[in-house]
């Protein structure tokens, strides 16, 4: 069961109260450029209001109009082979290997800041945003408000929107249908399409204000069913097994307390990367025991936000401060082109039905085919 009760690790940086004014910590910035059984409180709210979004045809012979000037945030592969990409403020876009359309808030997005993207079973699209929850049926977007926690604090008026608890930051569907909603704040959600159940809103350090504000940016599936999240908030991992939670720390094994990401493999392998600090890896567990690479180790990414398995099982690493990664099982080595370029940035990283690789981030939207490097927004 979840221990609320560990000592608190560290305080958390001052830092933290002015890093959205201060440059010289780009590297939080950075962070949100996209950016143990818990008290299960428990908030009902049903789907509110439905909204018809149009949209924006760009076509790829009209490549100025395709604005990824903000960053690629998220993307993903549906199960008609269409391509999903979300903005950090430019909305939308799904591809279909010839046309780009653009979903923006003022036809009637919620949020042009799009952070996770799944399909469930029913082959029905959810978009997590900076403003909450949305459900696709491939006709319609309906607003499925999430229970909401005011912001209205002097601490979170300095750190607002790093921490903003009704952000939808990471989303999963489990084997039974249920929707798991980590939130940039509020813990996380489990949605069984009429009732909200609070989990993990306890987790971490507390912050100034004497709150959690547990920030969850990463939920995964291993092959054994259990659900594993990540914590921003110094909080480290916790798996659940369908009844309690373990929580998972570095006198456990991890780098750090700070997961940015956790990913399972295809061999049932679990991957952990981690926020940017000193003490920075990458760590490996296969359900016994963790290792730990750090650039003594050739790790050539330390802070790593997405990963991604190709088929030949070598994992890609992007993250915020350093170039894209590629770990083969054996070494680490920077991705880069026959001319040399290199690809820094990255948050997002997937693979189409052709088996070309996609990954975008801070700087754009780029597509490999296993030769070359296409640049999707020129």
């Amino acid at each position: 069961m979840e221990n609320n009760h560990f000592k608190l690790a560290e305080k958390i940086s001052p830092a933290l109260n002015w890093l959205w004014r201060i440059n010289n910590y780009s590297i939080l910035i950075l962070t949100v450029f996209v950016i143990s059984c818990n008290g299960q409180n428990q908030t009902k709210s049903t789907v509110n209001g439905t909204a018809t979004v149009s949209s924006k045809q760009i076509r790829l012979k009209e490549k100025k109009e395709i604005n990824f000037d903000l960053g690629v945030s998220c993307g993903f592969l549906d199960s008609k082979g269409v391509l999903w990409f979300g903005s950090n403020g430019n909305g939308l876009y799904r591809y279909d290997g010839t046309t780009f359309t653009q979903y923006v808030e003022e036809n009637g997005l919620s949020n042009n800041q799009v952070l996770s993207i799944i399909e469930d079973k029913k082959n029905k699209l959810w978009f997590g945003t900076a403003n909450g929850l949305w459900k696709y049926d491939r006709k319609t977007f309906t607003h499925v408000p999430i229970p909401f926690k005011d912001t209205t604090s002097l601490w979170l008026d300095k750190v607002y929107p790093i921490i903003n608890p009704n952000a939808v930051h990471s989303l999963l569907e489990d084997k039974k249908g249920n929707i798991w909603i980590g939130t940039g704040g509020a813990g996380a959600y489990r949605y069984d399409g009429k009732t909200f159940i609070s989990f993990l809103s306890e987790t971490g350090n507390k912050q100034e204000d004497s709150l959690y504000h547990n920030w969850i940016t990463s939920i995964t599936e291993d092959s054994q069913g259990n659900i594993w999240f990540s914590s921003m908030t110094r909080g480290g991992a916790s798996r659940f097994d369908g009844e309690n939670f373990t929580q998972f720390m570095p006198k456990d094994g991890l780098s750090t307390d700070m997961v940015r990401t956790i990913f399972t493999d295809k061999e049932g392998i679990i991957w952990f990367g981690y926020k940017a600090t000193k003490d920075g890896g990458f760590t490996r567990y296969d359900g016994k025991s963790f290792v730990n690479f750090y650039k003594k180790d050739g790790l050539c990414n330390h802070s790593i936000r997405t990963m991604f398995e190709d088929k030949n099982a070598n994992l890609w690493l992007g993250g915020d401060l350093n170039n894209l990664c590629i770990y083969d099982g054996e070494n680490f080595k920077e991705f880069e082109t026959k001319d040399n370029k290199k690809f820094d940035g990255i948050f997002t990283i997937f693979e189409d039905n052709e088996g070309n690789i996609w990954f975008g981030g801070k700087n754009g939207l780029w597509k490999f085919d296993g030769e070359s490097v296409k640049d999707m927004t020129k």
